[in-house]
């Protein structure tokens, strides 16, 4: 319903050969639980060479389009959406989301119902991936200790592959290796005893078909799957692989759950920052407005007087990190930031980017550090920066000894590390300016931006 009060909103996606998710997105925001006639929607389309900017102009000619002629990342892209939006409010959504009806009425009414000295500079949704999930719990009678340090590591069950008979290459993409699994290496992943196994439904009205393989360093090893009170299977496994078969009637969909992408963000003592209930199940544990350090930068809405008082993105910083830049910004300027758990929007995660890959590894390590230079205190960035040339140095070593030893580790990040250690010295130069301005225009002591500090 609308109010004669409800202020115009601005929405801005940026989007780089994202033509695949926008339906959703677009979709979603035409089913807001808002007037439409007090909806400003921009896309900034940074140069994408799949036809996107051609799809929504035939498609949704209600979309404001910015087309730019190159890739100016999410900051860049962001910061000329900007420049067109009208509202008094306005809100960032990634192209690889879909919102609530009252995805944005929940962030409004914030701002709208605090004093007009609150301050409150930006307000975020909780984030929830896609699709759902179906929590498969894996749990056998022998676990092995072994390992090259001195306790060994607890081995229960190897999964070697796991597949849906759903055809969607981003169903399969979705499958999460949870609590008590080590990271993979070489054909599979180990549990540490027990483990969880999150499997996205994409089909509420069909039966799941699923073909898991497993083994066993030690033999015969009793295992079963649960789902819930069920027992999909149990079986003795050993060194050999088998391919276990589990067909899930769609009565068992029941056990679904969501997983968490962000419920804003934290930072610990090093400034490496994480999402709030990142990868755990939605068990109502993130369920009050709370004031937070950060905000994920796939799903917020920001004030228009902190922009215009702070400033916009750092360009320079393209993509990763220039959310924390941002919100670290208004924090010393005594701007407040909430999440919103009823502001629901969930997310593909990484839709139009690879975690880990050159650019995603380049622009992390790169930025962090250049935050700190820019908005922290000079004992935080000589800790950082000491930290980051060590490990630099340990790295190489470490890579060189193997490659005398006749293995090629894949580190991508190992070239990236010793190019941004040179780098960085006429990075630090050309940011001095940038440092004085951030920290001369504080009103926020750097022992307040401390007390958010977690560990993790």
């Amino acid at each position: 319903m609308e109010k004669d009060a409800d202020p115009l909103l601005s929405i801005i996606t940026v989007n780089y050969n994202g033509k695949d998710f926008l339906p959703g997105l677009f979709q979603s925001l035409a089913h807001l639980d808002y007037p439409q006639s007090k909806l400003q929607i921009i896309m900034v389309d940074n140069a994408s060479t799949d036809g996107s900017v051609d799809f929504v102009q035939q498609n949704y000619p209600w979309v404001q389009i910015v087309a730019l002629d190159k890739n100016t990342g999410y900051a860049g892209g962001n910061n000329e959406g900007f420049k067109h939006a009208r509202g008094s409010y306005i809100a960032l959504i990634n192209n690889d989301c879909v919102v609530d009806a009252d995805w944005a009425r929940q962030m409004l009414a914030i701002f709208e119902e605090s004093s007009p000295d609150a301050k409150i500079g930006a307000v975020g949704s909780k984030v929830l991936f896609y699709y759902p999930y179906l929590p498969l719990e894996l749990v056998s009678d022998s676990i092995s200790t072994k390992g090259k340090s001195q306790k060994g590591r607890r081995l229960g069950v190897k999964v070697s592959g796991l597949s849906l008979s759903s055809q969607n290459p981003w169903v399969q993409a979705s499958i999460k290796y949870l609590d008590g699994f080590y990271t993979p290496e070489g054909d599979g992943r180990w549990t540490n005893g027990d483990g969880y196994l999150a499997v996205p439904v994409a089909r509420q009205d069909q039966d799941m078909n699923i073909n898991v393989t497993l083994s066993s360093y030690l033999e015969p090893n009793r295992a079963k799957i649960l789902l819930g009170e069920q027992i999909l299977k149990e079986i003795d496994l050993g060194k050999t692989e088998q391919v276990i078969t589990l067909d899930i009637p769609r009565d068992y969909l029941q056990y679904q759950k969501d997983i968490i992408n962000s419920c804003g963000v934290k930072v610990n003592r090093s400034f490496y920052a994480r999402e709030r209930g990142f990868n755990c199940f939605d068990e109502g544990q993130y369920s009050r407005v709370e004031e937070v350090f950060a905000l994920s930068g796939s799903s917020f809405m920001v004030n228009r007087a902190m922009l215009e008082d702070v400033g916009w993105f750092d360009p320079y910083f393209f993509t990763y990190y220039e959310d924390i830049d941002l919100f670290w910004r208004a924090r010393l300027k005594g701007w407040k930031h909430f999440f919103v758990p009823n502001s629901i929007a969930r997310h593909f995660h990484c839709g139009s980017g690879q975690e880990w890959s050159h650019s995603f590894t380049y622009y992390v390590l790169r930025n962090r550090m250049l935050a700190i230079f820019k908005c922290g205190w000079f004992a935080l960035w000589a800790r950082t920066w000491l930290a980051f040339s060590v490990s630099m140095l340990y790295h190489l070593f470490f890579y060189g000894g193997s490659l005398a030893l006749g293995r090629r580790l894949n580190r991508v990040d190992i070239p990236i590390r010793l190019k941004l250690f040179f780098k960085f010295f006429y990075l630090f130069i050309i940011f001095i300016p940038k440092r004085i301005k951030v920290r001369s225009a504080a009103s926020v002591k750097d022992k307040q931006i401390k007390e958010w500090i977690r560990s993790f």
